[in-house]
């Protein structure tokens, strides 16, 4: 069935994090121009790694939640030496034989803080960003037909930030690749969470242009041209613009995805913010090799993963 058949009816209002971009060209586009107009009301949690904290609140003049996420960027090794000023204070907080453990605290400009605005926030994505605790799914191909299926086609118009990617409207800067092809075709867009500095956080997203794959249990025989065709042609493009072998990028699907559009991440090996872990991640190559000895293989599988407690289809599960 070709794509047009089996395109989806979109919200045009739906608002998601990503249609507000940390990369902000002009103050006059921001929705907060001085951070003093925002006023933390809660404190969601934080990243696995530390580095993130996100929080939710409200600006002034608006009406409505807001997510603020604050991330610490990596050093860059080429700007070590301009902590070495009179500038920078030094402080020292534990000392045990030649180790002294201190805080260095460097000249304005040179430790900045990236900031992600989502703004209005929907429940669904501040329970995202609200820490709980998580657990493990069995989901056998009865549960799926019966719970999971219909769970997602009740929650297919959540991706307009793919579409606006897909079809120009957005986000235009951060593609790097694509490819026009009504079954076969995609872009390779560099994801918010990098930010094009440090390779060792590279993380990219190649999204179809196809809108009847949903998730790895849409798979079958029939689509693995397209996803080695998306494979190699992803690795040689960011080869070619970051110089990052292949060998040290990790290409792996999610299921359960965020997200009810058929994507591939595509992260460096020591990249870790992107979920590549057991119960979440699916290897490509571990798809493609089950998809060629069976083209049903993701539609009859019984597969493992972990959902946040208060997420909506954990809900449905219980």
């Amino acid at each position: 069935m070709s794509c047009k058949a089996k395109r989806v009816k979109r919200n045009e209002e739906h608002v998601d994090e990503r249609n507000l971009v940390p990369l902000i060209p002009s103050p006059d586009k921001s929705v907060i121009r001085n951070m003093k107009d925002y006023r933390i009301t809660q404190l969601l949690g934080q990243s696995d790694d530390g580095r993130t904290v996100f929080t939710k609140g409200e600006i002034d003049g608006k009406v409505g939640a807001a997510i603020v996420l604050f991330e610490t960027n990596s050093i860059d090794i080429n700007k070590v030496k301009l902590f070495l000023s009179d500038q920078s204070v030094i402080k020292l907080k534990m000392h045990n034989d030649v180790f002294y453990l201190c805080q260095l605290d460097p000249p304005t400009g040179t430790n900045s803080i990236k900031t992600t605005i989502i703004y209005p926030a929907t429940e669904k994505l501040i329970n995202k960003y609200t820490q709980k605790a998580s657990y493990f799914v069995t989901e056998t191909p009865e549960m799926y037909k019966r719970i999971v299926e219909p769970y997602i086609n009740d929650h297919l118009d959540d991706q307009e930030w793919m579409y606006n990617i897909l079809e120009g409207r957005a986000e235009q800067e951060r593609v790097i690749d694509k490819v026009d092809h009504e079954e076969e075709g995609f872009v390779l867009v560099v994801d918010l969470k990098w930010d094009l500095v440090t390779s060792e956080n590279m993380y990219c997203l190649a999204i179809p242009s196809r809108s009847d794959l949903f998730t790895i249990r849409d798979i079958r025989r029939k689509h693995l041209p397209m996803l080695k065709k998306m494979r190699d042609k992803c690795l040689a493009t960011i080869k070619e613009e970051f110089d990052i072998p292949a060998s040290q990028i990790r290409v792996y699907f999610h299921y359960q995805p965020a997200y009810y559009h058929l994507h591939l991440h595509f992260a460096h090996i020591r990249y870790m913010a992107g979920s590549p872990f057991i119960g979440k991640s699916i290897a490509l190559s571990d798809v493609i090799q089950n998809v060629e000895l069976k083209s049903e293989y993701y539609r009859d599988a019984t597969l493992v993963y972990y959902i946040k407690d208060g997420h909506a289809l954990s809900r449905e599960l219980d």
